[in-house]
C-alpha cells in the first residue's frame, strides 16, 4: 500500500478522501493562507501562548486550547512567541449530509455538526473532564506524529483518532444551550433564514426551486449560503418551517 505524500514545508497536510483535511503549522501560517477559508474548523493548540482576535471579540490563549471556527470570518492570532496548531477541518456540505449511510464519517460529521450549531462562531473552549483533556492531548500528539512521518497504517490511525477527538470534544462541549438563548446568526444568513421561513409558512408546500427563484438566487448558492451560515441543509432547515407550520394550523384548528 503507498501512502500518499502530504505537501510537506513548514505546513504539514494531509487529507484522506476528500473529506478530512488536517492541518499543522504556525498560526500565522494558517491566518494568511485562503485554502481552508470556507470550511469548518477544530483548532487545538499545540505549542504557544497569546491572543486570538475575530470582528470584535479576543481570547488569550495557551498550550492546549481549543477554538472553534467557522466559515466567513478572518482571525488573527497575537503570538507571545511561536505558536502551533494543528486544525482538523471539515467541509461543510460533508457535515450537512451526515446522516448519508454511504459517508464512512458519518458518526464524526454528525458531531461536528452539533457543535456547530449554536451560532457562536469562534469562541475558545475547555474540556471539563481533566481524563479527555488528557486523551486529546496525547490524540493531537499522535495526529502530529503520523503528519510528520507516514507510514502504511497511517491513514486509518489519523483517520480513527480524529473520530475520537471530535467525539470527545462534543462531549465536553456540549452546554444544553437551546434554540431560544443561541446567539443569532450573522445578519446575511438571519434575513435568508427569516424570507424562507415567511414562504414555507405561507405555502409549506414550496419547493427549493421555487424558493430560489423568489429570492432571486440559485439552488446552489442558496442552500450553500445555508450551510455555511448554520451548518444545516436548506432542506432541512424547511422541513422543520413545514413541521412548525403544521403545528400552528393544528393549533388554529383547536381553537
Amino acid at each position: 500500500m503507498t501512502i500518499p505524500k502530504p505537501f510537506f514545508n513548514v505546513m504539514k497536510e494531509f487529507n484522506i478522501d476528500q473529506t478530512l483535511n488536517l492541518v499543522s503549522c504556525d498560526a500565522r501560517e494558517l491566518e494568511q493562507s485562503s485554502r481552508y477559508g470556507g470550511l469548518f474548523g477544530i483548532a487545538f493548540v499545540t505549542e504557544g501562548e497569546g491572543v486570538l482576535s475575530c470582528d470584535d471579540d479576543s481570547w488569550h490563549y495557551d498550550e492546549q486550547a481549543i477554538f472553534l471556527l467557522s466559515p466567513g470570518h478572518h482571525f488573527h492570532f497575537k503570538s507571545f512567541y511561536r505558536t502551533n496548531l494543528l486544525t482538523i477541518f471539515f467541509d461543510p456540505f460533508r457535515i450537512a449530509g451526515a446522516a448519508d449511510q454511504f459517508n464512512g464519517f458519518a458518526g464524526m460529521f454528525r458531531a461536528v455538526r452539533d457543535l456547530f450549531s449554536v451560532p457562536d462562531f469562534l469562541r475558545q473552549k475547555e474540556l471539563r473532564s481533566e481524563t479527555d483533556r488528557l486523551a486529546v492531548t496525547h490524540l493531537v500528539r499522535l495526529i502530529e506524529s503520523e503528519l510528520s512521518q507516514l507510514q502504511e497504517n497511517s491513514r486509518e490511525l489519523v483517520a480513527n483518532s480524529t473520530a475520537l477527538l471530535v467525539n470527545l470534544v462534543k462531549r465536553n462541549f456540549s452546554d444544553g444551550q437551546s434554540a431560544e438563548t443561541a446567539l443569532p446568526y450573522n445578519p446575511e444568513t438571519e434575513r435568508v433564514l427569516a424570507d424562507v421561513k415567511k414562504m414555507v409558512h405561507r405555502n409549506e408546500h414550496l419547493t427549493i426551486q421555487e424558493i430560489a427563484v423568489a429570492m432571486n438566487m440559485s439552488q446552489y448558492n442558496l442552500n450553500k449560503l445555508v450551510i455555511k451560515g448554520t451548518g444545516e441543509t436548506l432542506k432541512a432547515i424547511i422541513s422543520r418551517y413545514r413541521s412548525e407550520a403544521g403545528k400552528t394550523k393544528e393549533l388554529d384548528l383547536q381553537e
